[in-house]
Formats: structure tokens, C-alpha cells, sequence
């Protein structure tokens, strides 16, 4: 899931009460957006844009905003629900899945999976997308980007298992600098005894991985489901037959791709190189 971060275009009746809420607080406290923003860990422009229902509050934001306007948990009772709201609704199922997944494997062949970017590397990618995004729908997707890496520090771990094609980690996205970055974070990552870094090598002979990129998901109920995507269009499939065949497939290309140990290795002779 290298690329999966939308954000709707119009805000949705909980984010825009949400949004009339929050101003209404801050008007009732008689405080500028400048104030709750210091009070709250916000700049005065994200205040306006949760207002305007711009930017969509996590739970921690809704908690924040909350204790500074002392709103009586009027607002931090719908964080979670302002989560939710991350994502419209044809992908809502796919992030919600993500969040609480017990396992997951994924096998990325064009960028650095989304879950492992740092926000130097995911802002380029936002940067660069034609159409070219506003600033403003770039940080909103940046924002909801970070949002997601929650995952990899949740408890309890996931199981997590990402594979990236050996073209990934030599392409020079966004330049040097961001690129060394991005590969001193995936040493450190690798490091964590459930993430798992792996690098499918250019010069394996089998013919693995070409049908492109894909992404499998165990649910805690040990449901396992798929999810590809080609040109910011996805698809996320339960049929247990297909999901198998993908299984089978990614079980092949890790069965190629170097150790850890090994890809450790080989993304640090990348660094040294850039």
C-alpha cells in the first residue's frame, strides 16, 4: 500500500460539526486561533482549517483541542469517529483493516511502501504527483500518510513483512539527501523485531513479482485478504481463492529476496554509494 491516502474533497457533516464546534468554543472562551493553537500544539492556520473543516482532528488532536478550550469532552468524545473520517468511504474498510491488522505482507516494486516513508520522501512523492495537488491537499495527504504509521509501533506488533523490489531502494527519489533518509529509516525499522525488510535482488533469475505489486492482510480474526493498486486505483478482494493465489505468488518472491541480514546489508552499500 505505497500509495492508498485520500482525502475527501468536501468535508463531512461530522468534520464540519466538528469544525463549528470547536469555533464556537473558541469564541465562547474568547481566545484567538493563535492562542488555542499554543495552548493545543497547533499553528494558527491548522486551528482555521479544523474550523473550516479543511483538516480532519485525530483522537489526539480532538483530545488536545479539547483541554484547551476546556470543552468539557464535547470534542474528544468524537475522535474516534473523526478518524474514521481519515478516508472516504470506499476506503475506509481498507485503513480500519490496516490499523487493527494482526499481520501483513506487502511487496512494493516503484516506491518505498507508504507505511515506511519518511515525511521528507512521502512530501516529494505528494510534490511531484500530476495532476499536481494544492500545497494544502498535499499536507492533508502527508498528515493522513504519518496517520497510518501508527501501525508500526502499536501494541500489540503486528506481524509485518515488506518486501521492495532492489529498483525501489536505488532509485533516487527526491535526490540524495532524501534518499539517504529514507534508507538510514529503513535500517533503523528493520532493526524492530516485527518489521521485517526485505530486498527482492535485481539479479534474481526467477521470474517473480511481475504481475506488480500487492499487499496481504491478516484480521485479527485471522481472515486474510488482499488489496492491489494500479494508478491510485485500488482494490481490496476477500474470495479466499484469489486471496490464496496472491499468497502463493508473494510466497514466492520472499522465497527470492535476500535475508534481513542480507538486504540490511545491501541497503546500507546503497547509503554509502549516495
Amino acid at each position: 500500500m505505497s500509495e492508498p491516502d485520500f482525502i475527501p474533497s468536501e468535508p463531512s457533516p461530522l468534520v464540519s460539526s466538528f469544525g463549528k464546534q470547536l469555533r464556537k468554543w473558541r469564541e465562547h472562551r474568547q481566545l484567538s486561533r493563535e492562542a488555542v493553537g499554543k495552548r493545543a500544539g497547533f499553528s494558527a492556520s491548522t486551528i482555521g482549517a479544523f474550523e473550516r473543516g479543511e483538516r480532519i482532528a485525530d483522537e489526539r488532536a480532538a483530545y488536545a483541542l479539547d483541554v484547551a478550550l476546556d470543552a468539557h469532552q464535547v470534542l474528544a468524545v468524537v475522535g474516534k469517529d473523526l478518524e474514521r473520517e481519515q478516508y472516504p468511504k470506499k476506503f475506509d474498510e481498507l485503513f480500519r483493516l490496516e490499523a487493527s491488522a494482526a499481520s501483513l505482507s506487502t511487496y512494493d516494486t516503484n516506491v518505498i511502501n507508504g507505511l515506511l516513508q519518511t515525511e521528507a520522501y512521502a512530501k516529494e512523492l505528494f510534490k511531484t504527483r500530476v495532476p499536481y495537488h494544492s500545497q494544502e491537499r498535499a499536507d492533508l495527504l502527508l498528515a493522513s500518510r504519518l496517520h497510518r504509521q501508527k501501525l508500526l509501533t502499536r501494541v500489540p506488533s503486528p506481524n509485518l513483512i515488506f518486501v521492495l523490489d532492489e529498483a525501489v531502494v536505488r532509485r533516487r527519489s527526491g535526490g540524495p539527501a532524501i534518499m539517504r533518509e529514507q534508507l538510514l529509516r529503513l535500517l533503523e525499522l528493520g532493526k524492530l523485531s516485527h518489521v521485517h525488510i526485505l530486498v527482492l535482488p535485481l539479479d534474481c533469475e526467477e521470474p517473480v513479482g511481475g504481475i506488480g505489486p500487492m499487499t496481504l492482510l491478516e484480521t485479527p480474526d485471522q481472515r486474510m485478504l488482499g488489496y492491489v493498486e494500479v494508478q491510485e486505483q485500488g482494490t481490496l478482494v476477500s474470495d479466499k481463492e484469489t486471496v490464496s493465489e496472491w499468497r502463493q505468488r508473494f510466497d514466492m518472491i520472499q522465497v527470492n529476496a535476500l535475508r534481513p541480514a542480507d538486504s540490511a546489508r545491501l541497503i546500507q552499500r546503497r547509503l554509502e554509494e549516495l
